[in-house]
């Protein structure tokens, strides 16, 4: 986040007007604001939802989530601590899988097979948002900290989630963003981030930022009047491109969030430019996303994106679905090239929606045996994760499977399977979990592994305590101490990274040029600075192309040198190129 810097009373008062103004037009775009959808930064809902009987899938009332969703966003109901654990709906087995279905349901059984997977490099994280460290008391956020962190250490743990961002404001200082609202809109006198990094460490966690991507504002009259904010430039109606997500030829009513629209190369800039700036001054584990997709299947119908979508911004000709998931993971792959060019032992992870695609699950709206009345991320959020592995964008996936193993579908080992088999490159899979009972948490720890999942993420810490379950985590899912997995890719790198920049004879940045690579058929884009990263280059001499197809206009071939594991530069510019 960034300091607030002093303003004028007349500055300060514009900002005061705008910030009305703006507050008024988007209350009427948007009156009603649904419950949360599922992701990792929600804070649970206080209402019992249980999976239902079987029975025929039915439509979603407007202004309501589908019951899928519904039970993600639930607290669990029952008790912190069980005798045996819920049988499947059918067969009244022990998991939905061929290698979990023998599981035993009791206790002490569990702990059995959990003895037998103990001593191997396993991710036992934990989600801390920042509901649960924020507040308005600097020396109150120092504490909750602390505590935090201490209760990591005592439940086993050897990795936090810890989230730094939830919007276009921040929880660090920063000369980008301002400070947000959880933390009073202003400089609590020390950074809160870089004490939970260095106690993290003192304790040997690893420390993973937690990074909202997409949400432009958690606060539906924006943000705090008089904050240098992106808000008041480029998401008013007068902006030229609006960066909100449209519906309807407005910007999408408020949804938890007012929502960034990842089809601009403005915001996909935007967003790269936030996260190198953090990655580049905090000593950080890792970079985890959450809120990297659209709200919603039907939206993005601004003049902007379907003017890009028409013209050079898609050089494979897709589909307007597919075309939006693929400008995630183009954002991705270059934050992940720019990133690691610096630092290239950060590893990036992202909370992704619980179920990828429901039609690699099986069919059916029989709650007992079939998912096709769920929703799922590919095809209601634009959110293309398992691509993301095979770009190598993504070191990591914590698919949200907020739902157990037993009674009807969704199946949390079901689900885990199904990204382990779909995930690219030996990609890890660490299932996100909601927070059960101590024999349900114990036999999803098992059936991650059996599965082949490495490991775990909990929703949340805090949860966890508040449940009583540290002494159970420490006593039987995690009573030694082993280290994260081990990713190959990034200990003995076989492939390096190309920074590319595409300008014109003047020296500007070209907007959706085409960046080839000989002998290979992908097309980069070049972003709305000019920049786009190959970060699966192969070692040796690559030959660079770049053309803008609507002006006809071409730079001339350059080679460029790959070193495994490094990044190379290389300036495209129409009639010159320069590589280094």
């Amino acid at each position: 986040m960034i300091k607030k810097g002093n303003k004028g009373l007349m500055i300060s008062a514009v900002c005061k007007v705008v910030a009305l103004a703006t507050f008024f037009t988007l209350s009427s775009w948007g009156l009603a604001s649904p419950p949360p959808q599922g992701d990792a930064d929600v804070e649970a809902q206080s209402v019992t939802t249980a999976k239902s009987p079987a029975q025929a899938g039915t439509n979603t009332p407007a202004g309501q989530v589908s019951e899928d969703v519904a039970q993600m966003n639930a607290l669990h109901q029952g008790a912190s601590q069980a005798n045996l654990a819920k049988p499947t709906a059918l067969g009244n087995k022990g998991g939905a899988t061929p290698e979990t279905e023998n599981l035993p349901l009791d206790k002490q059984s569990l702990l059995e097979w959990r003895k037998k997977q103990l001593g191997q490099p396993e991710f036992r994280g934990a989600w801390i948002t920042r509901f649960e460290w924020t507040d308005q008391n600097p020396a109150t956020v120092r504490q909750k900290i602390i505590h935090l962190m201490d209760a990591a250490k005592a439940a086993g743990l050897n990795a936090v989630v810890f989230q730094v961002r939830a919007d276009c404001t921040t929880l660090y200082p920063s000369n980008l963003e301002p400070w947000s609202h959880m933390l009073g809109g202003r400089d609590p006198g020390f950074d809160p981030v870089k004490l939970a990094i260095d106690e993290a460490h003192k304790r040997g966690l690893e420390f993973h930022a937690y990074i909202n991507a997409c949400p432009a504002s958690e606060r539906r009259e924006g943000p705090l009047p008089g904050s240098k904010s992106i808000w008041f430039t480029h998401c008013t109606l007068q902006s030229n491109p609006c960066w909100l997500v449209y519906q309807g030829g407005k910007p999408a009513e408020f949804q938890e969030y007012w929502w960034l629209n990842p089809n601009l190369p403005e915001v996909q800039t935007y967003l790269r430019t936030v996260v190198v700036d953090f990655a580049s001054r905090y000593e950080v584990d890792g970079i985890h996303f959450d809120r990297i997709r659209f709200p919603g299947p039907k939206v993005s119908d601004d003049p902007w994106s379907k003017a890009r979508f028409a013209a050079d911004g898609n050089p494979q000709g897709l589909g307007y679905d597919r075309w939006q998931c693929d400008n995630i993971t183009r954002m991705l792959t270059d934050i992940y090239g720019a990133v690691t060019a610096i630092k290239p032992n950060i590893k990036f992870s992202a909370a992704v929606w619980g179920i990828y695609d429901k039609t690699k699950l099986p069919k059916g709206n029989d709650k007992r045996s079939g998912y096709s009345w769920t929703s799922s991320g590919l095809q209601d959020y634009h959110q293309d994760s398992i691509e993301w592995t095979r770009r190598g964008c993504m070191d990591a996936l914590i698919p949200m499977i907020y739902w157990d193993m037993g009674g009807n579908k969704p199946d949390y080992d079901e689900l885990v399977a199904n990204f382990v088999k779909l995930a690219g490159n030996g990609r890890h899979i660490y299932g996100g979990q909601k927070v059960f009972d101590d024999v349900e948490m114990l036999r999803q720890a098992v059936a991650t592994r059996l599965v082949g999942g490495q490991g775990t993420c909990p929703f949340t810490l805090g949860t966890i305590e508040k449940k009583g379950l540290i002494p159970f985590y420490r006593s039987a899912i995690f009573p030694d101490d082993v280290p994260t997995p081990p990713m190959p890719w990034k200990r003995n790198p076989t492939k390096g990274t190309i920074l590319v920049w595409v300008k014109d004879p003047a020296g500007a940045p070209v907007l959706d040029a085409h960046v080839q690579v000989q002998g290979r058929s992908e097309v980069w884009l070049s972003s709305a600075d000019g920049f786009c990263a190959i970060i699966d280059a192969a070692p040796g001499q690559n030959l660079l192309t770049a053309r803008k197809p609507s002006t006809g206009a071409q730079a001339q071939p350059i080679s460029v040198q790959v070193v495994p594991g490094k990044a190379a530069t290389a300036v495209l510019t129409l009639g010159a190129n320069t590589a280094r």
